[in-house]
């Protein structure tokens, strides 16, 4: 069983749009795992495949549990939600990251933002977020992957100070990273094929040919 830190409520963040819309970011919390779960499953097949690396619906209940229920410790996620007159609550973007299992220095790190709100800051406000967390954590690194085809991401990643080097085994990979403590990448640990599936314990349930095909959780923009 996770040990947990208390929520960190100092994480937590409203503001509005330019046309008015209220949203907030906060650190996420067990029973938002309904909420990802409906979020997955209104992502456009490319977007889902960018972050999935594979053709899936949706994740089982196992899996959103494993992403809502962290310690806020050795895993960090936040949700940006909004509320929708008919359906209450959504979450609208996910930004995490995990510290890595052989280097409590570094972590690996996701993003994900509903199709309909790309392009309107919430990507960066979220890694802006993530970072400090990180930051604040005594990590001094941030790794994740990005498909090569997903150029906006890419974009924010420079934006954001990662540096985005092309993956010398698969073409269809970047590899974005920063460093939080003034010292220089020294490369992920974990292995490039395993990526952010080690998140997630209930693994052995994802069927064979989705865990093949998916190999990592890529960020989406």
């Amino acid at each position: 069983m996770l040990e947990h830190t208390r929520y960190p409520t100092a994480f937590i963040d409203v503001w509005r749009l330019r046309d008015g819309t209220r949203l907030t970011l906060r650190p996420v919390l067990p029973q938002d795992a309904a909420l990802l779960g409906n979020m997955v499953t209104r992502l456009s097949p490319t977007s889902r495949s960018n972050r999935f690396h594979g053709s899936i619906q949706g994740l089982p209940e196992v899996a959103l549990n494993s992403m809502s229920c962290i310690d806020y410790a050795r895993t960090m996620a936040f949700v940006i939600t909004c509320e929708d007159e008919d359906r209450g609550e959504q979450v609208i973007a996910d930004a995490r990251y995990i510290v890595d299992a052989r280097a409590a220095d570094s972590a690996e790190f996701a993003v994900m933002v509903a199709d309909r709100w790309q392009r309107r800051g919430l990507g960066r406000r979220a890694m802006q977020a993530l970072t400090i967390a990180a930051q604040q954590a005594g990590l001094r690194w941030l790794h994740g992957d990005v498909r090569a085809r997903n150029v906006p991401m890419l974009s924010l990643m420079r934006r954001c100070s990662f540096s985005c080097t092309p993956d010398q085994e698969d073409e269809d990979l970047v590899h974005a990273e920063t460093s939080l403590g003034g010292l220089p990448w020294a490369g992920p640990v974990a292995s490039r094929r395993q990526g952010l599936w080690r998140w997630l314990p209930w693994r052995s349930m994802v069927p064979s040919d989705v865990q093949a095909a998916s190999g990592s959780f890529h960020v989406e923009r």
